[in-house]
């Protein structure tokens, strides 16, 4: 471009923002120097307009708060997707190291055969090289303790070498913190389950924390380790422990727990090759005092001594818990679900905040939709309600589940494709709002909603999985699942990990990250002996801390998953029922499982 030409360009931009900025000059001179006038028919003009430029001030301070607010969301989802992708980045580098670094290790130790500890290191490297573990299998770092590990050779030429690579700075984040996957030359930061969660889950007997020399502290801090690997390649590496400090208290953790300062689980994801020992104890087996098959299982988040159950038989039976959860008693029964209606309850959930049960039945013959009871402890007395609402046209109402915004509200999902989302408008009234209908082209089985961004997901057995935007009104993605969807469920701990549960044997429940719906992080599951076909009414439930999934079976067993560990099988499984179980939920605050079965019992188990 000539120069005249760029010089007279930049002169006509000069002189574009010349008035602007003597406007602002302007308004600060008036600011400073205006004078207000002494009689009457002026000051009233002079405070006409010094009201009509306060107002024109507001409008400006207001457009510019809500854009800066519009950018700020878009920097912290931006910055979210760049950590998903810069770990899955970071994951691909490390993997040809993998190689190099397991080869020169079996080279250096084929060579030392004088005693018997470097023979012992040598069968060590070697198992280390067939995993693909760069520093072995029970590795990990400990602030307080100084422990070696054996294959300090290999980390150290892993840190010579990964220093070499350009490290991405990101910019300072808003308002939050965002913990990165660190990589193996970096400091290890502790970590431990997040609170709400009572019980501790032993490490295998050969961890470091069965050493005579650690002392009780330290065997708490190293209660839970974990080992690194790609899910995408197959490698494994050690991984630091990512853990919270027993000092700081429950409050203050739950204060960090708000999105912005969740627990980060996805980089924990598959990178354990040994999974975490649990040990399980059925406490009780209980009659359900039901007279037909059970359905429904649901445990009340604001009192957790009580949990519901219903069944076939059309009743809704109120339990209550002793305080160590070692047996329950039966505290009221409703037999009647409406005039003339003859259904049972497809589900049932309770309210966050109230000691109320949601109960969902068909949308055929125009009976109510949706019933709601009012439990009261004091006198053990039950209050019932219908809703007026009717959204639902056709076919079963397979799904509800509350939300978890501030505002609580509930989601359903039906066999006529709709997913629709109602909202209290004043005290036990609530109103529907139809929130798609066509975008599912099959019956919906899972609905829930996302902690941040008013998301709404659901699947269905159009193999779709879905999330839709309730403040923007519009679809945000759509992922095609290779096989039936029958349930979704959010982490409790991590806002942007949620599982799906499909039909496929072997490979039942997936995990995605919100950020990135297309792409299936892992995926768990069980070899069914008793059937071909996975049942719809199988359930699952996630565990307080989020690391574990407990899901039923038709063999029957309770199936429990650590999604640190990089096998697709159960880290333990209970045998207690004699029929197919349909759900076993965790407690919130007891190392307790209650699960339910077609045998008609309810079953207590510890877990330890």
């Amino acid at each position: 471009m000539p120069r005249h030409r760029f010089r007279k360009k930049t002169a006509m931009a000069a002189t574009m923002m010349m008035p602007k900025i003597e406007e602002v000059e302007e308004v600060d001179a008036e600011m400073g120097f205006a004078r207000i006038p002494d009689d009457r028919e002026a000051l009233l003009a002079f405070m006409d307009e010094r009201a009509k430029k306060i107002q024109r001030l507001k409008d400006h301070i207001t457009v510019y708060e809500r854009k800066l607010s519009d950018e700020e969301k878009l920097m912290r989802d931006a910055e979210s997707k760049f950590l998903c992708l810069d770990r899955l980045q970071s994951d691909n580098d490390i993997a040809p190291l993998n190689k190099s670094s397991s080869d020169s290790a079996k080279t250096s130790s084929a060579g030392s055969t004088s005693s018997e500890s470097e023979s012992g290191s040598l069968s060590k490297s070697k198992v280390s090289s067939e995993t693909g573990s760069l520093l072995g299998i029970k590795e990990f770092w400990t602030k307080d303790i100084g422990v070696r590990t054996m294959h300090e050779t290999s980390s150290s030429r892993l840190r010579s070498e990964t220093s070499k690579k350009p490290f991405i700075m990101l910019p300072p984040p808003l308002k939050r913190k965002l913990s990165v996957p660190e990589r193996p030359e970096e400091n290890v930061t502790k970590g431990q389950p997040a609170p709400g969660n009572e019980f501790v889950v032993k490490d295998d007997d050969r961890g470091s924390c069965q050493k005579d020399n650690v002392t009780p502290e330290a065997k708490r801090s190293c209660s839970i380790e974990t080992q690194g690997r790609d899910s995408h390649t197959g490698k494994t590496f050690a991984k630091p422990r990512m853990s919270a400090s027993s000092n700081i208290s429950r409050q203050v953790l739950q204060q960090q727990s708000e999105f912005q300062g969740h627990d980060e689980l996805i980089t924990l994801i598959g990178r354990s090759s040994l999974p975490s020992t649990i040990q399980s104890r059925t406490e009780s087996m209980l009659p359900s005092c039901h007279s037909k098959r059970l359905r429904s299982l649901s445990l009340s988040p604001s009192n957790h001594k009580l949990f519901a159950t219903s069944a076939l038989d059309g009743a809704v039976n109120f339990w209550q818990l002793r305080s160590d959860g070692s047996t329950a008693c039966l505290l009221k029964t409703v037999n009647s679900i409406g005039p003339d209606q003859k259904k049972w309850a497809e589900d049932i959930a309770w309210h966050p905040h109230e000691t109320a049960l949601f109960s969902v039945y068909t949308s055929d013959d125009g009976h109510p939709q949706i019933s709601v009871l009012h439990l009261n402890e004091a006198n053990k007395s039950c209050k019932s309600a219908f809703m007026e609402d009717k959204p639902h046209t056709k076919g079963l109402i397979n799904r509800i589940m509350f939300t978890p915004w501030n505002d609580p509200r509930f989601i359903t999902g039906g066999s006529d494709h709709a997913v629709v989302l109602w909202n209290e408008r004043r005290e036990n009234v609530w109103k529907s709002t139809l929130l798609h209908r066509d975008v599912h082209t099959s019956s919906v089985m899972g609905v829930a909603g996302m902690r941040h961004n008013n998301l709404v997901v659901s699947c269905g057995e159009d193999r779709r999985f879905v999330g839709y935007d309730v403040q923007e009104e519009k679809l945000r993605f759509k992922h095609k699942v290779d096989s039936k969807c029958t349930n979704v469920l959010p982490n409790p701990r991590d806002f942007n990990l949620v599982m799906v549960h499909t039909r496929q044997l072997d490979r039942q429940m997936r995990l995605y990250d919100i950020r990135l719906p297309n792409t299936e992080l892992f995926s768990f599951g069980w070899k069914q002996q008793s059937s071909e076909s996975q049942s719809a009414l199988i359930n699952q439930s996630w565990s307080p801390d989020g690391l574990y999934i407990s899901s039923g079976s038709a063999d029957p067993v309770i199936h429990i998953f650590d999604i640190r560990y990089n096998a697709p099988n159960p880290s333990h499984s209970i045998n207690a029922h004699k029929k197919r179980v349909f759900k076993a939920e965790w407690h919130a605050s007891l190392p307790l499982l209650i699960s339910i079965s077609s045998d008609t019992f309810i079953g207590l188990h510890k877990l330890c």
